[in-house]
């Protein structure tokens, strides 16, 4: 019933008509495919890659307590122009960029192989097209200090960007945000 009313439009209204039809069918292909084939793709992260941004991640809390190689272990993990923003430093966050200033960073009088401070947690790693992006939870302890309790010095997040170097992941830039608690529920 269908084909006999189309062939019956179809061969009143002659190559017109057929021409229009072709015509509209096109173009709702076109707005279909088009907006797919545009759309920017983020670049796949393998396996191995997410492993290796989480182990970045990890020596990133012992290089920093350790202060490991007089603080360039730390400053290692950074990409050469990677840069350290604390915004729990001043009221726009302080930036510590280079090498240097960055081992001088991790360069503490409490470093050494018995400072374990940094606790990071709940990692999401996602694509982007510069390598990755990624947000961790962080404690900061204050654990075996002799003469002073134990206690939680203070605690956020970080918001990094990864790049894939020729040693492998490295942070282009860290962003430490505080928590801030004003008003402790009753």
């Amino acid at each position: 019933m269908h084909s006999s009313l189309a062939r019956s439009v179809l061969s009143r209204g002659g190559p017109t008509v057929t021409a229009a039809l072709v015509v509209v069918i096109v173009g709702m292909m076109a707005m279909t495919v088009l907006p797919a084939q545009q759309a920017p793709r983020q670049p796949a992260l393998t396996t191995q890659d997410y492993i290796d941004i989480q182990q970045l991640v990890r020596k990133y809390a012992w290089a920093l307590d350790s202060g490991d190689n007089y603080g360039y272990a730390y400053a290692d993990l950074f990409t050469p122009d990677g840069v350290f923003v604390g915004m729990n430093q001043g009221s726009n966050g302080r930036s510590y960029q280079g090498r240097d200033a960055l081992a001088a960073l991790a360069r503490t009088p409490a470093a050494g192989p018995n400072n374990q401070r940094h606790f990071t947690m709940n990692h999401v790693i996602t694509p982007s097209p510069e390598g990755a992006t990624g947000r961790v939870y962080a404690v900061m302890l204050d654990v075996g200090i002799v003469g002073k309790p134990n206690a939680v010095s203070h605690g956020g997040h970080y918001e990094d960007v990864y790049v894939k170097t020729n040693v492998g992941w490295r942070f282009r830039k860290r962003t430490y945000w505080e928590s801030k608690v004003d008003v402790w529920p009753e």
